[in-house]
């Protein structure tokens, strides 16, 4: 808030509109003086936040509506420049966009997505469906995978790879990962009261979830509460994380103490190598699809 009141100075309103949103209000300026604004934003946020002793880079995402071409209330001009931030955020984050109807068909289906994710995760629209990993030559079940699905009453279901990115990209993947985390572990504490008690299960950790400070905590608490021992949950991170390498292999060890197993996901399109690994007590790699596609017919075999 500080930064955004040292960028828009004396020319205009800076309010919090709620969560990491923020609304800014202009009087009597064109396209170029707010893009003079908007490039100011921009330089504040290129500069780190210092949080106990860490460094964070925050990168802004601007959306511009202009009174009266884009609305003659201030519903309507809200509405737009929401819509020219999801176009900013398209772009890559960090950097500023101008509302144009052309905008209006994408944007509009993802702040639809965004507001149906929030009611699906409290209409319990959402469930688990559980992938079996076989042995191939025994045919035994060595582990099973949790993967969530959608069914939205009027559109039916709608793929993850729709609104997994989205509900990274609002923060809302934090409470649906600890929703999938509960709802994985209750099941597998049910199957191991059964007597299934030879296999872990998987459940995929979002880089947004791994950075939560509380992440260990809620992890160990959750076990507990679940009656499950840690043996029997899998975490698989992605090569993202390997950008912080530090960071992540303390986070990592934490985990490996507390019991839980480790894997990487779709090993092969990062930005790892197999020289990371030798740092991290990872457990098992999921070589990705792509990675071996060709590995017996390849051109340069």
């Amino acid at each position: 808030a500080g930064r955004l009141e040292n960028a828009v100075q004396n020319e205009g309103l800076v309010s919090r509109q709620g969560g990491d949103e923020f609304i800014i209000v202009l009087e009597e300026v064109d396209k170029d003086k707010a893009s003079q604004v908007a490039k100011r934003i921009l330089n504040e946020f290129s500069y780190p936040f210092e949080v106990n002793s860490e460094e964070f880079f925050v990168t802004p995402s601007i959306g511009i509506s202009i009174y009266p071409m884009d609305g003659r209330d201030e519903e309507t001009l809200i509405k737009n420049a929401d819509t020219a931030m999801y176009q900013a955020k398209e772009h890559g984050k960090n950097n500023y966009q101008f509302y144009s109807n052309n905008l209006d068909g994408i944007s509009t289906w993802k702040m639809k997505l965004e507001n149906w994710l929030r009611k699906a995760m409290e209409q319990n629209q959402l469930t688990l469906h559980y992938q079996p990993q076989l042995d191939l030559c025994t045919g035994k079940i060595v582990g099973v995978e949790a993967l969530i699905r959608w069914n939205h009453p009027e559109y039916g279901y709608i793929a993850p790879s729709e609104f997994i990115p989205l509900a990274e990209e609002t923060g809302l993947i934090v409470p649906l990962g600890k929703w999938i985390l509960k709802e994985a572990c209750e099941q597998r504490k049910a199957w191991k009261d059964k007597g299934y008690e030879d296999f872990p299960i998987a459940v995929n950790v979002s880089v947004r979830q791994f950075q939560d400070e509380h992440f260990i905590h809620f992890i160990s608490e959750m076990l507990e509460e679940a009656g499950l021992e840690a043996s029997y949950l899998e975490l698989e991170i992605t090569e993202s994380l390997m950008q912080n390498l530090d960071n992540s292999t303390i986070i990592l060890n934490q985990l490996k103490e507390l019991g839980v197993l480790l894997s990487v996901d779709d090993f092969g399109t990062g930005y790892s190598s197999l020289s990371y690994l030798k740092h991290l007590p990872i457990d098992k790699i999921k070589i990705d699809k792509s990675f071996v596609d060709d590995i017996i017919s390849h051109s340069n075999q």
